[in-house]
């Protein structure tokens, strides 16, 4: 109630009426009607002959007019106080000058009394009423003392000084009593309609954040149930993007995985080109904004004006973030890594978009570390997969290993038996032209089981026994070859090409010699009728990112269904010809240990090409 009482006393203006201005405009309207009232009022009087009158209707404008003032300045009590101080005094003078308390300009204290209670406070109208009483006392009271003389003598009467009080009294009381209760029922109803509008906000609000809930909550409820249902883990990263989006408005977004003191990022969307491609790995050290994150410190971090807080998004490619909101992967009390999603506005992320998100990630956290498992264990059964199909490989190559050389190397051990057996008959019959002929036969065929054996245990040692590796210029290798099978080259006649400006690889420089050395003799050993016989060697393209370079021949060339052979252990496609049938194999072999392969390209008849692929650099090479 006391709150009440002194709202009432105060009665701002600005809560009744309006603004300030508008409450000026209805002030500069009622001044200038009171001007225009009082300059009317000036010729009227004067036409009557009562000059004095006329002269205090005119004196009464400048103040009328210094009001203007006082509203300028927005103080309107003070203007509505002093105007009707002015309007009192001069209808008391005009009274004074005419018939007294019969004077007909004393009704205008009524008026003055009804217009000052719509904009004073109580303690004025208490003050205007007092004034209008006391002119009223003037104008009875001096009439009856003679203190001046009314126009017509119509001699005043204490009751008339009592009615007339009585009256204003009475007008003053009722007119504020009335204005007081018209303001705390505006007040009120105004009160009551903007709580009704606030209630219907609150309702509105509320009903949103039911609604954001539930649309949070259903979120949840399908993100949960897509990743459950896939242990993919494309799938998964995937589906996170797409389901955080709908509950916290990111313009780009990444997930990271932490493996030791590294933050590798595992997925991402619209993220610009020099972060979405390749692999992009973050050091956490104490240049890490999520370091806190990753250390278990802290549950999120939200920071919406990154580009004047945090060091590493001042650099490209992260100078466009300007709101980060990061939060941990984590399950079982082990920080798998963080989501990190960025905004392009500051200010776009809040606490609540922060707590939705914990909420999401601790759901996330176990499909995502599921998905890690899985992978991983399909990565242990391919890998043990590959090692098994290589342990097949290689005991049907040890099979067939053991088959050729039981059946190669007996051929010499028959050869040199059965000589044996000559030699003796040789001896017994003193024929020693027989005897030298057998012991040949007999060195040939111990000289052929050497090189078989030689050559055996080189294809043994390539992969175990390494020399150490090293970036060479693939054209030293070419001329080094070149040297090597010079007198073959001599022999049969064959020109040789080397295409310039040939790629470095890396590896061993004497194992990579022997391929080339075995492709070149093995070509120059092929060329059969050739008139002009060729060979060419070069780089062209690629094959898994490595470069693929050619041994080209213009020799006989190699029927298509035979090419899956002459890589074989002691394959030879003209058994008449020189050699084992190993050197091809051991190329292979060379070729698969640097990590590259080798195929042939070739029609009978046509010439043979044989392509095999290098590391260029330690980075493509195996361990």
């Amino acid at each position: 109630m006391d709150h009440n009482r002194q709202d009432s006393r105060t009665l701002p203006l600005g809560e009744i009426y309006g603004d300030a201005s508008r409450i000026a405009i209805v002030f500069y309207g009622f001044i200038t009607l009171i001007i225009i009232g009082l300059t009317v009022g000036v010729f009227i009087v004067y036409a009557t002959g009562n000059w004095l009158g006329a002269i205090f209707l005119f004196a009464s404008i400048p103040p009328v007019v210094a009001t203007y003032l006082l509203v300028q300045r927005q103080k309107f009590e003070a203007a509505a106080i002093f105007i009707s101080v002015v309007l009192t005094v001069l209808n008391t003078l005009l009274a004074t000058n005419g018939l007294g308390l019969h004077h007909i300009s004393i009704l205008a204290f009524p008026a003055i009394l009804i217009v000052a209670s719509l904009v004073t406070k109580t303690r004025s109208m208490i003050f205007l009423t007092l004034l209008i009483i006391a002119a009223m006392a003037w104008l009875v009271f001096g009439d009856l003392y003679s203190l001046y003389t009314p126009a017509v003598r119509t001699r005043s009467l204490l009751g008339d000084f009592l009615s007339a009080v009585t009256i204003t009294l009475l007008t003053a009381m009722m007119v504020r009593f009335l204005s007081e209760t018209l303001f705390q029922s505006y007040r009120q109803l105004r009160k009551e309609l903007a709580d009704k509008h606030s209630a219907e906000q609150q309702r509105e609000a509320l009903i949103k954040e039911l609604e954001a809930k539930n649309a949070e909550s259903e979120t949840l409820r399908e993100s949960l149930a897509v990743m459950i249902g896939t242990l993919k883990f494309e799938e998964i990263i995937q589906n996170i993007l797409d389901q955080i989006v709908r509950v916290v408005p990111y313009d780009s977004a990444s997930i990271w995985r932490v493996d030791g003191n590294l933050q590798k990022l595992i997925g991402g969307r619209n993220l610009p080109d020099l972060e979405a491609t390749g692999d992009t790995v973050m050091v956490t050290d104490d240049n890490n904004s999520a370091l806190p994150i990753l250390r278990g410190e802290v549950p999120f971090i939200l920071n919406n004006n990154v580009q004047e807080e945090l060091p590493d998004f001042q650099t490209p490619p992260h100078t466009y973030v300007q709101s980060w909101l990061a939060i941990p992967l984590k399950t079982r009390g082990r920080i798998l890594g963080i989501i990190a999603l960025d905004g392009i506005r500051k200010g776009q992320f809040n606490e609540h978009h922060a707590e939705v998100a914990v909420a999401f990630a601790n759901q996330v956290a176990i499909a995502l570390e599921n998905s890690l498992l899985f992978n991983d264990l399909q990565n242990e059964l391919r890998t043990s997969s590959q090692l098994i199909q290589k342990l097949e490989f290689k005991n049907a190559e040890l099979e067939r290993f053991t088959y050729t050389v039981s059946h190669d190397l007996k051929s010499p051990l028959v050869t040199i038996n059965g000589f044996l057996g000559y030699l003796e008959t040789d001896v017994a019959t003193n024929n020693m032209a027989r005897f030298k002929h057998d012991s040949e036969r007999i060195r040939d065929a111990v000289k052929r089981m050497h090189t078989l054996l030689g050559e055996l245990l080189e294809l043994s040692r390539i992969g175990r026994i390494v020399n150490p590796s090293q970036t060479i210029a693939f054209g030293d290798l070419v001329q080094e070859a070149l040297e090597i099978v010079h007198g073959q080259l001599t022999q049969h006649n064959v020109r040789v090409t080397v295409e310039p400006d040939l790629p470095d690889v890396y590896g061993d420089r004497q194992r990579l010699t022997e391929v080339l050395q075995n492709l070149i003799d093995n070509a120059a050993r092929f060329m059969g009728e050739q008139p002009n016989p060729q060979i060419v060697i070069g780089c062209e393209g690629e094959d898994n990112g490595l470069p693929v370079f050619f041994v080209r021949d213009n020799g006989i060339g190699i029927p298509h269904d035979l090419h899956g052979r002459i890589f074989g252990l002691f394959d030879k496609l003209d058994p008449s010809s020189e050699g084992t049938g190993v050197g091809l194999a051991i190329v292979k072999r060379i070729v698969e240990v640097h990590g590259g392969r080798i195929w042939v390209e070739s029609e009978a008849g046509m010439g043979a090409t044989f392509y095999f692929s290098l590391p260029a650099n330690e980075s493509q090479f195996p361990i």
